[in-house]
């Protein structure tokens, strides 16, 4: 069904108006003259003032509120006249019109139309916009509703605000329209384009003089660095310079390897001569030759009280690894009671839970020779003798069930030596120390014996060289055995023994304990043997590994060949340093 057009809305108001007029009429109502004011109902809405909505070019306007006064004043009673509503509605038709027309909108041709129609509904001869009652000139001005105007639409499409209404609706349904802003371009001050006053200022830009420069914006927010940001950026740094370093150096060694290849005559090379001083001596010369005299003496003077200890080395990564360097938990003996007694507690708690079960049968009732009678007492024992030897029985049996649980329990002599040899391996990652003794004669085959069995039983590696005058034996090992060895050696062999007899029951051809050379009977010359033999230590100090794999004592008739033998080992310094010892001034030698 389509809406209604406004001309029919217009007819059916014109003729509902004259409905309720005829029947005021007949119901005797009074109703205004011509020439009176029209009565208005007194009600409070009435009383209020409202905005009407703007129309397009006018000020908004508050429809005005009469008094009171005026409000209550009595309608003079006049008779029903259909004429001068007529014209009242043509009049108000008329000064709409007008209103329009000082406004300069064209009134459309609708409200002719609506005029026309309405006094052929009427019954009444149309009347024209010039034809304004008498009844008007005196009344307030009556406005009509932009909504209730037949160019309302024409007028919201093209100038005019939506309307909201005034009643309460969903926001989202709601359509606000968006203020429109005008991009405003600020005109720039004479000063700005004047070139004297503005020495900056290039009159080439043309149209662009006109706009004022853009200022900087402040308040920038802050932008802090992200955290590692410079130490990836070092490191980087770091990396380039290495390469740039490895790069550098293999083409130094490219270039030195061309010019050795280069190089066809050796012989050609002129050797270099010897300095006439050495770099190790000239701090301590006065000049540089040997004759100025030596810089011992003084504040400059290198040589001082101080003693210069070396650099210690660093422990293998063995010891230092977390597995290694966890230290083991040791309990005292209260401790250990303390475990013992709840671990027996808890097995016996299983037990009964067994044999209450019915899994194990219960245990016999263990009789002693002290309470086999007072256990026994409830019961009639016929043959008390036969209980006794019963009693007894029982008592050897759980002595030969204990001896049992020993013996299998007992290691085996392989067992001994793995368990023994397992101990020195975990004594030997906590470092290795290697100690130098020095021995006037190493000559006397007890004294060979006990210095090479020793050091074997103990896992100790090592050395000892036999040279006329003088002898070294050189040992390393675990701290542990290092410390025994120490004590055999300085306390507990009499260096000065004549005796040249072996220990009774030691086979020295046939031991593989002992060495050969250990007991040569013609190496051996036991009067040769001195009265004030001693021993005395040299240096002790920790080695990172072990420098020779068995004990050996070996009989060198020249210095110089135990000197090569201890080269071959790395450790020819040992020589000299045991060679230069002074026994009697010597504080080397630790308390052990």
């Amino acid at each position: 069904m389509s809406p209604p057009t406004q001309e029919e809305i217009n007819a059916l108001v014109a003729k509902k108006r004259a409905e309720v007029l005829s029947r005021m009429a007949s119901m005797n109502i009074p109703v205004s003259a011509p020439g009176a004011r029209p009565m208005r109902p007194n009600t409070a809405a009435q009383q209020q003032s409202f905005q009407i909505p703007q129309i397009a070019g006018q000020r908004p306007m508050a429809r005005p509120v009469r008094p009171a006064a005026n409000l209550n004043r009595p309608a003079a009673p006049v008779s029903l006249n259909t004429a001068s509503l007529q014209d009242t509605i043509a009049a108000a038709k008329a000064r709409i019109e007008a209103k329009l027309h000082s406004q300069g909108v064209r009134p459309p041709p609708m409200a002719a139309a609506a005029t026309a129609a309405t006094a052929a509904s009427t019954n009444l001869p149309p009347q024209t916009s010039s034809a304004a009652p008498a009844i008007l000139s005196n009344s307030q001005p009556t406005e009509l509703h932009p909504m209730l105007r037949a160019d309302f639409k024409s007028l919201s499409s093209k100038t005019a605000r939506p309307v909201m209404p005034r009643i309460s609706s969903v926001k989202a349904n709601q359509r606000k329209e968006e203020p429109k802003r005008l991009k405003i371009e600020h005109e720039v001050p004479a000063s700005f384009t004047d070139p004297q006053k503005n020495p900056y200022m290039d009159p080439n830009l043309g149209r662009y003089t006109k706009i004022e420069p853009r200022q900087r914006k402040h308040g920038k927010k802050f932008q802090f660095v992200r955290p590692g940001r410079y130490v990836e950026q070092a490191e980087k740094l770091r990396a380039e310079v290495k390469v740039e370093q490895l790069k550098a150096e293999i083409r130094e060694r490219a270039a030195k390897a061309r010019l050795e290849e280069e190089v066809l005559d050796v012989s050609a090379i002129r050797p270099m001569e010897p300095p006439v001083i050495e770099w190790w001596d000239a701090p301590f010369l006065r000049e540089d030759s040997y004759g100025s005299g030596f810089r011992l003496d003084g504040p400059e003077s290198l040589v001082t009280i101080y003693v210069q200890h070396p650099v210690p080395l660093q422990p293998p990564s063995s010891i230092t690894s977390s597995e290694s360097a966890a230290s083991k938990i040791f309990l005292t003996q209260k401790e250990r009671k303390k475990i013992r007694r709840q671990r027996r507690m808890e097995q016996q708690r299983e037990h009964r839970e067994k044999v209450m079960l019915g899994l194990l049968p219960p245990d016999q009732p263990k009789l002693r020779m002290s309470n086999f009678m007072r256990i026994m007492a409830n019961q009639s024992v016929p043959d008390p003798t036969k209980l006794e030897a019963e009693v007894r029985k029982q008592v050897q049996a759980r002595v030969e069930k204990h001896e049992a649980e020993n013996r299998a329990n007992k290691l085996t002599r392989e067992q001994r030596a793995e368990k023994l040899e397992a101990k020195a391996k975990n004594e030997e990652t906590k470092g290795i120390v290697s100690v130098l003794f020095r021995v006037r004669s190493l000559r006397h085959p007890q004294h060979r014996y006990k210095v090479s069995v020793n050091a074997r039983q103990m896992h100790l590696t090592g050395t000892a060289l036999v040279c006329p005058g003088i002898s070294i034996v050189l040992v390393e090992g675990a701290e542990k055995f290092i410390k025994a060895y120490k004590k055999l050696l300085l306390r507990r062999i009499d260096w000065t023994e004549q005796e040249g007899a072996l220990p009774a029951g030691s086979d020295a051809a046939g031991s593989d304990a002992v060495d050969a050379d250990a007991v040569d009977a013609d190496a051996v010359d036991a009067d040769a043997v001195d009265a004030d033999n001693e021993c005395h230590l040299v240096w002790q100090g920790q080695v990172q590994e072990r420098r020779f794999k068995e004990f050996r004592i070996r009989d060198c008739p020249t210095e110089t060949q135990a000197k090569n033998w201890l080269a071959g080992a790395g450790c020819e310094a040992l020589w000299r340093l045991a060679k230069q010892l002074d026994p009697e001034n010597s504080s080397l030698e630790p308390l052990v």
